[in-house]
């Protein structure tokens, strides 16, 4: 019979590997998917979270959502796309919308075994990754679905595009 694993046993069978993966939150007005979002970074163990915001952040929210993976992941906030982009770019990373655009490419298409890092830019949830962000990062992709509804949760379409990249990396 199957046993749900506790937290000890999980930890001994865990494999554990650094993904070259940076998520950017563009403009998050919710503190659940920041939460959310540093939860699924720490989950899948990448490199760090740039937050843009020019907003005051409940960091009380966040560290409730996260489960404290707020202590455990690096982030940085930033009050600009530009600035963002600028750490992508020192630190090498190949920035990637994660937006359904005129000219977005299915996630399931893109080969993300030939990049060395990655950065998956997530935008506001009303509103999407702004104008500037998208003119500036060429490269965007979505996920493909299926009903009647034409987009996701912040949180839960980077838990499946960090899955994708992360399984793409192993290959």
């Amino acid at each position: 019979m199957q046993k749900q694993l506790n937290h000890q046993e999980f930890k001994h069978r865990q494999k554990v590997r650094k993904n070259n993966i940076i998520f950017v939150l563009e403009n998050l007005q919710h503190m659940e998917n920041i939460g959310s979002a540093l939860r699924i970074a720490d989950g899948f163990n990448i490199d760090s979270v740039i937050i843009v915001s020019k907003e005051t952040l409940d960091f009380r929210k966040i560290k409730k959502i996260s489960r404290n993976c707020n202590n455990t992941i690096k982030y940085k906030i930033v009050c600009s796309d530009d600035e963002a982009l600028e750490i992508l770019k020192q630190k090498h990373f190949t920035p990637i919308n994660l937006e359904i655009t005129s000219s977005s490419v299915p996630l399931r298409e893109v080969d993300f075994a030939r990049l060395d890092r990655v950065a998956l830019i997530v935008g506001n949830e009303n509103h999407g990754i702004s104008d500037e962000m998208l003119s500036k990062v060429p490269l965007s992709v979505h996920i493909d679905l299926y009903g009647n509804n034409s987009s996701l949760n912040v949180a839960t379409a980077l838990a499946i595009a960090v899955y994708h990249v992360s399984e793409s990396f192993k290959k």
